[in-house]
């Protein structure tokens, strides 16, 4: 049969407007997988996406990581002052200070500077919104964790907790403000 160019013009339009939802939803996410990942690989070495959603105002990842060391392009401190001064200078500062979960970290930051602790808590708690519930309470757990690794991106605002005792990296932002 025939397509008429009435029918021609209907399948046109119609597949133009499959575009453009696919386009608009796309749009409507904080961010993409691909950045993400670039971004975290560049951090720890990653494995596979182990879960990943982000809309609008949130986005919450979880990867494997394939081995126990942080880049040295990320600062490391060994104190929370250290760690303070590395976000007043906008710079990626991981944690690492021994029996310090990272809930420890940040109640650390806010008794000692509260606008700077409260960044820091928005980040990790931004992402809640776009987590399945059993990565909530995964992620709480290595929150939790003396063992885990808070990472924090000053500028991104967004947080990342290497949980070393099970090699897996979570990640969480909200829209920032």
């Amino acid at each position: 049969m025939p397509i008429t160019r009435s029918r021609r013009r209907l399948r046109t339009a119609t597949l133009g407007l499959a575009t453009a939802a696919g386009v608009l939803l796309s749009a409507c996410s904080l961010d993409q997988e691909t950045e993400i990942r670039s971004k975290l690989q560049s951090w720890v070495k990653l494995g596979e996406t182990f879960y990943f959603y982000s809309r609008v105002n949130c986005t919450a990842a979880l990867f494997d990581v394939k081995a126990d060391r942080i880049s040295s392009l990320i600062k490391k401190a060994g104190s929370i002052e250290a760690g303070m001064r590395a976000i007043v200078e906008q710079k990626v500062v991981a944690f690492q200070i021994a029996a310090l979960s990272p809930t420890q970290v940040t109640e650390q930051i806010m008794t000692l500077d509260l606008p700077l602790g409260l960044g820091v808590l928005s980040s990790g708690t931004g992402g809640k919104d776009c987590m399945a519930r059993e990565m909530e309470v995964a992620y709480f757990n290595a929150l939790l964790d003396p063992t885990s690794v808070l990472i924090y991106d000053p500028v991104a605002k967004s947080m990342a907790v290497f949980d070393l005792r099970n090699r897996r990296l979570f990640f969480s932002r909200g829209r920032p403000s």
